[in-house]
Order: structure tokens, then C-alpha cells, then sequence
């Protein structure tokens, strides 16, 4: 089973001059094939990271696309080791 780690480096939406808590749905693609769909809510400057998990190919290019309603920031990479949960595909 491979592994995926997706990082929100920033969730916020602007009140006024204040930041506060925000949604957004991000769509997690192994290749072209989308893999998990993720409901965030909240506010973050600071990155908080998730780790999910696939049985596709483990060579094939990860992406993240995302729809929010206020600003937002978020990557995805392929990691051999999951830490949370210590697989190790190899």
C-alpha cells in the first residue's frame, strides 16, 4: 500500500481585516485517478499535514486540487514510510 501526505499550508478567509475559520474539499489524484476527497475546516498559517493511503501504482504522480471559499495553500507528496502508521511498502 502506498502512501500519500497532503499538507494545508494555509486555510483562512477574510472578515473585514480578520482572519477566520474557512471549508474547504480538496480532491487527491494518484495518475489521473482521483483517490480521496478531503472536507477541511477551520484556519491555519502554520501547515498541518494528513496521511492517506492507496493501493495504486506507487511510481505514478501525485496532485491535489481544492475549491475554498477564502484563501488556501496545499500540496501533496508520495512518501515511502508512513510515520503514522510505520508501513513500508518495500
Amino acid at each position: 500500500m502506498a502512501s500519500i501526505k497532503l499538507t494545508v499550508r494555509r486555510l483562512y478567509k477574510l472578515s473585514g481585516e480578520r482572519m477566520v475559520n474557512t471549508q474547504a474539499t480538496a480532491r487527491i489524484f494518484v495518475g489521473n485517478r482521483l483517490v480521496a476527497t478531503e472536507e477541511i475546516s477551520g484556519m491555519t498559517e502554520s501547515p498541518v499535514s494528513k496521511f492517506l493511503h492507496h493501493d495504486l501504482a506507487e511510481n505514478a504522480p501525485v496532485r491535489v486540487e481544492w475549491d475554498c471559499d477564502g484563501v488556501a495553500d496545499m500540496a501533496v507528496a508520495a512518501v515511502e514510510v508512513c510515520p503514522c502508521c510505520q508501513h513500508d511498502e518495500h
